[in-house]
């Protein structure tokens, strides 16, 4: 059994032992019937049988065992917190200073090098995952990756003194459904959907 079996039978016993009705009211998520919890992530539909544990897409499908793993801690992990509107920065969620290289390498790298000389692209790609715009940097979006935790990326162009920067902040009601490592996780997740949005885009544009 590998590493991540063993992580998901864990988090399944976990959702066994949590009443069906407070699962969803704390985790904001939607409730299409008493055996399934339907959760949106990053502009899609997902489903959570109860109390069994099995995650898919709502076609059905499964899913790989990393977004399992994370679909079903949010669930787990769910206190109830609402979205705050205020942006705190990875460093300020419990355990993020151990984690700033690992979190700088896995998700604001790789979003400056896509992003940081097209800032229009972000928003762009952003839009595919129901992102929104905001007014912050020289482009900012918003993305909601869960129901209760909103993740922000903030680019900053530069210019002949300074290179382009970037900012990724979460909404501070992160504190009640993830940890460091699992913020980690889905700000990854976001970020290499926006790529791949952002490559999907490109290669249409090419085609016309």
């Amino acid at each position: 059994m590998t590493t991540y079996a063993v992580a998901i039978d864990k988090l399944v016993d976990e959702l066994g032992r949590h009443d069906y009705e407070e699962l969803v009211q704390r985790s904001g998520a939607g409730a299409p019937g008493p055996d399934r919890i339907a959760l949106r992530c990053l502009g899609q539909d997902y489903l959570v049988s109860y109390p069994d544990g099995a995650v898919t897409t709502a076609a059905g499908e499964p899913v790989d065992e990393h977004l399992a793993i994370l679909l079903l801690l949010y669930l787990t992990e769910a206190g109830g917190r609402l979205v705050e509107g205020r942006w705190i920065a990875f460093e300020q969620i419990s355990g993020g200073a151990g984690y700033v290289a690992s979190f700088r390498g896995r998700v604001v790298a790789p979003l400056l090098r896509t992003f940081g000389q097209r800032p229009e692209a972000l928003l762009e790609a952003a839009a595919e995952l129901d992102g929104s715009a905001l007014d912050l940097g020289d482009a900012a979006v918003a993305l909601a990756a869960l129901p209760r935790v909103p993740i922000a990326f903030v680019l900053w162009c530069g210019d002949d003194e300074f290179t382009p920067s970037a900012s990724v902040v979460f909404d501070a009601s992160v504190e009640g459904y993830l940890d460091a490592e699992a913020a980690t996780v889905l700000a990854e997740l976001a970020t290499r959907r926006m790529i791949e949005a952002a490559a999907s885009g490109s290669n249409k544009g090419g085609t016309r």
